[in-house]
């Protein structure tokens, strides 16, 4: 009895012959494939009837977030071939590699890169290829393969296998591997040796074919004869279905293409399906009708002498390539010379190991997009399927919405009771990522206000069941195996993956809100807690803070969002304490953010938490006040959110005298605008219940030059915006008052113009002032 090693490159429709023909003229007893061993007591799921591409999909929560992998299928993938052909001849089929989610799904595995070409720690691997593509005059690896290995005839099975040992035997030599390839390789070999111990036991002669990566194959050949053939390889399992699993889901071309960043796949895994099934001369036919037919689609001109160029030109460079039928990059640069008609700036996307993207040529890329292949497989219904999809079925029953092939949009109202079970149901489903449940928009038709868009009741929605419904789902199941706890895990990871982003957490807090997960307050502010360090905008934090506060002081829709959204503020809020306390000198250009700042504490205060040290906060804030080099909207604001939270002194009489005399001590050019923007912000009320802060508003234009006043004039105006109509007036009123205007003299300046009249006025005043603010160079 031998042990065979077949080396192979994944997705490789000549390895996948050359593993077919191996099998079917030796007859071996057993088939031994690179692939996760622990999937071989449901090793008959991948014996379903399956339309390809499928992919075995691990998960594990080992890490502060959950780990995934996929390992894919094609028609044409050797270890597919190479288990239906075992199968159907008899031979005992096993996985011997480790279990995916034990080493390619952690974290550490994730930042290494996937293709073995970019490794560093494989250099000698890099080399080679490089060196081949210099002898061969190839562009790329890929081009290389092609040209070694898929251009050889279908039956020329001897002189493949003799190029692949020599390949793979060249391209590893004496590299020891990675310490993953080195437990990999250990495993691998010691089922190699017993399984051989096992056949020997059996008196089995026929031989043992191991099918398996190229670059593990000398490894394993000179490791399994060393090894004790009696001792059983480990069978690793993980602790439980939450902590690691495996399932079957459906795949896409485009997740195998190596130009979208698959790392062991080929290139444009259309055309060699099209190559596996008929051959590459068929292959080559079929893509450059298919490319001239979607760029045609794309209104892209594509004439008839364009074809007749296209054709041509490809024949003369197989021809000169020494190729008997085109190959795959004999067709695309044949398209890029016979179509392109400008000069290009960089390599053709296929050259090379860079991705796809919208950078490259968008002739090429539509070209390269044309033979990747649209839409996937499909699982037998038989198959095995997480918790997670049969929960989301019970909750899509009990909550009667129906999503099936076709599009459904549904429309559902927070005000109706029954609407809102089934709007948390679609959530969930969306904070998983579902892409076949799409939001469309959130309106308030009907509102008697305009209301800000956390706080609208009506969802417009799109339901569908399409292809990535199923993938969607199972790989979701590695979150939980109910939709409630599955989308809880995924809404702590995004807020883990925010990174300090304020924006992105309150998106998530809202997106909990929606979702019904009220009671992940506690756990959401303690995440938020450990990102605190890694935020340093208090603007940036204070616009979050703002959008969370809207819904917890008005409610949502008759849900107590209290206990959701109140420790997140909290945690919040302090950290923009924290920041204020350090804004030192001139910020007059961040005046707005600083004041929407200082601005959540009138808010959080508000709300009268009892975990809130309410005095601390006043506290500071009056000192804030007070301080002469803090900016002056900061201290504007915060003098305002202290006065009226009686933070500067509990007698109301004396504590708008200390208001007022802070207010005389701000410098008028330089700072009274942003610190009347600051104080008006939280505190109108001190320029409307009596004349005394217009008094000392007056004072301090009456001494300021008619420059100074210009310099000052835009900032105090936007001081001002903050009064609505109604306390204009009533403003205007005090006004006129301290200048002493006659009856008819306030009528003027209280009575609003209207007509043509007015805004001909308001122009022409408006031109002035931009005039004088040209000459005195305050504007350009």
């Amino acid at each position: 009895m031998t042990v065979q090693v077949l080396g192979i490159r994944h997705h490789s429709p000549a390895c996948a012959r050359l593993a077919a023909h191996l099998i079917e003229t030796l007859q071996p007893g057993a088939v031994l494939i690179e692939g996760p061993s622990d999937f071989n007591h449901r090793i008959r799921e991948l014996l379903l009837d399956h339309k390809l591409p499928i992919a075995l999909y691990s998960y594990s929560n080992s890490g502060e977030r959950p780990a995934q992998c996929w390992f894919p299928f094609l028609d044409y993938s050797p270890e597919w071939v190479a288990l239906r052909a075992a199968h159907a001849g008899g031979a005992d089929v096993r996985f011997i590699d480790l279990p995916h989610w034990q080493y390619r799904t952690l974290p550490d595995a994730r930042r290494r890169v996937a293709s073995v070409e970019k490794d560093e720690r494989r250099s000698r691997y890099a080399e080679s290829v490089a060196a081949l593509c210099r002898r061969f005059a190839c562009d790329g690896d890929h081009a290389l393969w092609d040209h070694l290995f898929e251009s050889l005839p279908p039956d020329a099975h001897g002189e493949l296998r003799e190029r692949l040992d020599f390949y793979f035997h060249e391209l590893r030599g004496d590299d020891p591997g990675t310490e993953q390839d080195q437990a990999r390789e250990a495993s691998m070999s010691q089922w190699v040796a017993w399984m051989r111990h096992e056949a020997d036991k059996r008196n089995d002669r026929r031989p043992i074919l191991v099918v398996c990566g190229g670059w593990h194959k000398r490894p394993i050949e000179t490791t399994w004869p060393t090894l004790d053939g009696s001792i059983q390889p480990e069978t690793f399992a993980p602790s439980s279905e939450h902590a690691a699993g495996s399932y079957l889901v459906p795949h896409e071309y485009r997740q195998v293409d190596a130009l979208g960043g698959y790392g062991a796949g080929m290139q444009s895994p259309l055309f060699y399906q099209w190559a596996w099934q008929e051959g590459l001369s068929s292959a080559g036919q079929r893509a450059l009708k298919q490319i001239a037919s979607r760029l045609r689609g794309k209104r892209v001109a594509v004439s008839t002498a364009d074809l007749i160029a296209l054709e041509l030109t490809l024949q003369g460079l197989s021809r000169l390539r020494g190729h008997a039928v085109p190959l795959r990059a004999d067709i695309l640069d044949a398209v890029q010379s016979a179509l392109v008609k400008e000069a290009l700036d960089s390599p053709a996307p296929w050259v090379g190991d860079h991705l796809l993207t919208t950078q490259d040529h968008p002739l090429l890329r539509e070209a390269l997009l044309a033979i990747t292949g649209e839409g996937g497989g499909r699982l037998h219904a038989d198959t095995p399927l997480p918790p997670l999809l049969h929960d989301v079925d019970r909750e899509l029953t009990s909550r009667g919405v129906q999503i099936s092939r076709n599009r459904q949009d549904l429309v559902l109202d927070r005000r109706r009771d029954e609407d809102t079970p089934r709007s948390q149901l679609l959530w969930r489903l969306r904070i998983l990522g579902v892409e076949g449940v799409q939001l469309k928009e959130i309106r308030a038709p009907n509102a008697a206000r305009r209301l800000p868009e956390a706080l609208r009741f009506e969802e417009h929605w799109s339901c569908t069941q399409d292809d990535r419904w199923f993938p969607n789902l199972i790989e979701a199941a590695a979150y939980g195996a109910t939709l409630e706890s599955a989308a809880r895990a995924r809404l702590v990871e995004r807020v883990h993956e925010a990174q300090g982003r304020p924006a992105t957490i309150a998106a998530g807090m809202l997106q909990a809100i929606r979702a019904g997960l009220l009671d992940m307050g506690e756990e959401l502010a303690a995440q938020l807690a450990r990102e605190i360090p890694t935020m340093h905008d208090h603007a940036e934090i204070a616009a979050a803070a703002h959008v969370l506060l809207d819904v917890v002081s008005a409610g949502f829709w008759g849900l107590d969002t209290t206990g959701l959204i109140g420790a997140t503020l909290l945690v919040m809020a302090d950290r923009i304490l924290w920041l204020l306390d350090g804004c030192q000198g001139d910020r007059t250009v961040h005046a707005v953010g600083d004041v929407d700042a200082v601005r959540v504490f009138d808010g959080v205060l508000h709300l009268d938490s009892q975990a809130f040290d309410k005095r601390f906060c006043l506290e500071t804030l009056a000192r804030l006040a007070v301080s002469s080099t803090v900016p002056a909207a900061i201290r504007g604001a915060a003098l305002a959110v202290a006065f009226v939270h009686e933070g500067l002194t509990p007698d109301r009489a004396a504590a708008r005298e200390q208001l007022l005399a802070i207010a005389r001590t701000v410098p008028p050019r330089e700072a009274l605008g942003d610190f009347l923007y600051g104080l008006f912000s939280c505190a109108r009320g001190v320029a409307t219940e009596n004349d005394a802060i217009v008094r000392a508003i007056q004072a301090a234009l009456d001494s300021m030059s008619v420059e100074d006043f210009l310099v000052a004039l835009p900032r105090l105006r936007a001081a001002f915006a903050w009064f609505p109509p109604r306390e204009r007036g009533a403003l205007g009123a005090l006004v006129a008052g301290v200048l002493g205007l006659s009856q008819a003299e306030r009528h003027q300046l209280l009575q609003l113009k209207q007509g043509a009249d007015a805004f001909i006025d308001a122009r022409r005043i408006e031109g002035q002032a931009l005039t004088w603010a040209r000459e005195l160079g305050i504007v350009t």
